[in-house]
């Protein structure tokens, strides 16, 4: 016998409207089945209302209990490897690695890596108003960390544009960047980012980003770039530009010190300028020099120190990093 619900395309809805109305004044909590004097019946079930409060309360409660319950039977049942994995999570990747199948190839990334990363890390710190040595700091040590605790083999850690301009926009309308202070402030927005990364990590708040549309994210990464190549314009032309994280301010600045302009340092970048580019087609066009786009970036900054060191030009100075 098929069961089916009350509907307002039931034939005898009347009867089956006085059948539950009386079934609802009876004290009788169990469901029955009232006949519609066809084939088919209904069956009726009471609706109840718990208090809200207690149920609430209740299923908190035993939802807290719950996972503290899975979290302590997995505690127990972790054996000392996964204890070791984790605390420490390159023990995953160090129990499997073969030696003669990818040691060649992990020292090739490491030499590229390395070689990309000095003269990057360099330009970083003076982007964002710090000493280079500052930069190589916040290059290598990071990489060093991340091989130990970190669980992403994507992951790129260390020093970028974005963030480079970021702290120099903030602490430049604090204080100038040739004070102490500049440094102090610097470090301890690193640290404050850090926890504040930390905190969002343990309560899982990687999901915020979604809010963030693709059109936000694409048009301030343009606009840095744009920001980030005037900003960068003075080691060219061979005269200071104003700070400034706004595009007219530093074409306008460009313009009005036009007069300043010195030959030596723009026919060295340019030389530079042309190096890099031509290294990096060369590894792109052909493949038995892929190594020249890595050794790119190193080239000229070897190239540039010992022109500066042997003709010592007046208008070009050596940044000096103990």
């Amino acid at each position: 016998m098929d069961r089916t619900y009350a509907s307002p395309s039931s034939q005898n809805l009347t009867a089956i409207t006085t059948n539950s109305v009386d079934f609802a004044s009876s004290s009788s909590p169990s469901p029955t089945s009232v006949s519609t004097g066809s084939s088919r019946a209904v069956k009726i079930i009471q609706l109840e209302h718990p208090s809200a409060t207690a149920s609430s309360s209740s299923a908190t409660a035993s939802a807290s209990a719950s996972v503290v319950s899975k979290w302590k039977a997995r505690m127990k049942g972790m054996t000392w490897k996964e204890w070791i994995e984790l605390f420490f999570p390159c023990y995953r990747w160090m129990r499997t690695y073969k030696v003669r199948e990818y040691l060649q190839s992990d020292l090739m990334a490491g030499i590229t890596v390395g070689i990309m990363l000095v003269p990057q890390s360099m330009s970083y710190a003076k982007l964002a108003g710090l000493q280079p040595i500052y930069g190589l700091y916040s290059g290598f040590i990071p990489i060093f960390v991340y091989t130990i605790f970190g669980s992403s083999r994507q992951l790129a850690i260390g020093p970028v544009a974005l963030t480079s301009l970021l702290v120099s926009n903030v602490l430049s309308s604090i204080v100038e960047p040739s004070d102490k202070l500049y440094t102090e402030l610097a470090i301890l927005l690193a640290l404050m980012v850090g926890i504040l990364e930390c905190i969002m990590a343990l309560l899982r708040l990687g999901w915020i980003i979604r809010f963030i549309s693709h059109s936000v994210i694409s048009g301030f990464t343009t606009a840095s770039a744009f920001v980030i190549a005037l900003s960068q314009a003075k080691y060219f032309l061979g005269y200071e530009i104003e700070r400034s994280s706004k595009i007219i301010p530093l074409v306008e600045s460009i313009i009005s010190g036009a007069d300043k302009f010195s030959w030596p340092p723009f026919i060295m970048g340019s030389l530079m300028l042309a190096i890099l580019l031509t290294m990096k087609h060369l590894g792109k066009t052909r493949k038995y020099l892929q190594f020249l786009r890595a050794a790119g970036p190193l080239t000229a900054v070897v190239l540039g120190t010992a022109f500066v060191k042997i003709y010592h030009p007046p208008s070009i100075s050596l940044v000096r990093t103990i």
